[in-house]
């Protein structure tokens, strides 16, 4: 929102006042028509790399590092608070809040969240593969989801997880775990948009969605 705004001095800023260990997850055009959009170049993994000795390694002898590990290993440093992912937006413009407020839900957690052992997971696409298979992905707040698990999706249905996946450069890859901070793929033909898996009280949002802020009320005097 700030006309003439230099965002490698943002940036810079930043690290001086706060920390070095940023990670910027937008390229940001500030045209006529500004807009935001994510940062897919490889030096943005930098700093999730060199903070990790085993990444590290195999990034010295040239072994690939595929997508999944690094956004696990970055998802455990933000959680820890020893990554901070940089995005931007304009309120004014609406421009990027959707992505903000979608980082918010499922990447920044509490110790609290963390460290329960209950499981809740949100229901957040539904699409269907080129095969007609009915692909449902579920993004986990807490506890641990294991293959063979039998979940609530209500107070009287169940699903059991025959099959999960998650996705890794595009293909479906199968996993018999998933923790906190995870997205996984389940091919299931019961869950919906929006379900929720296990305890609904421990969606991050939900606090903010059944006690939302009160509207601001302000008078205009004639002077």
């Amino acid at each position: 929102d700030q006309n003439g705004i230099n965002l490698p001095d943002v940036y810079q800023d930043i690290k001086d006042k706060l920390s070095d260990d940023i990670i910027i997850k937008q390229t940001v055009n500030l045209n006529l028509k500004p807009y935001v959009i994510d940062y897919t170049e490889p030096e943005q993994w930098e700093t999730v790399i060199v903070g990790n000795d085993y990444l590290l390694e195999k990034y010295t002898i040239g072994k690939t590092l595929n997508i999944a590990e690094l956004e696990k290993e970055e998802n455990e440093r933000i959680q820890s608070c020893s990554l901070y992912p940089v995005y931007h937006g304009s309120a004014k413009n609406n421009i990027g809040i959707k992505q903000l407020i979608e980082v918010i839900t499922s990447k920044l957690f509490s110790p609290t969240q963390l460290n329960s052992d209950k499981l809740c997971g949100n229901v957040f696409k539904v699409e269907y593969s080129d095969d007609g298979q009915r692909l449902v992905y579920v993004r986990l707040y807490s506890g641990t989801l294991h293959l063979r698990d039998s979940v609530n999706i209500s107070e009287k249905e169940k699903i059991k997880v025959t099959e999960m996946y998650t996705s890794i450069n595009g293909e479906l890859r199968q996993i018999d775990k998933a923790e906190p901070g995870e997205i996984i793929i389940l091919k299931n033909e019961l869950l919906k948009l929006n379900n929720v898996l296990g305890d609904k009280k421990r969606l991050p949002h939900r606090e903010i969605l059944e006690n939302p802020l009160p509207m601001l009320q302000t008078t205009i005097e004639p002077c």
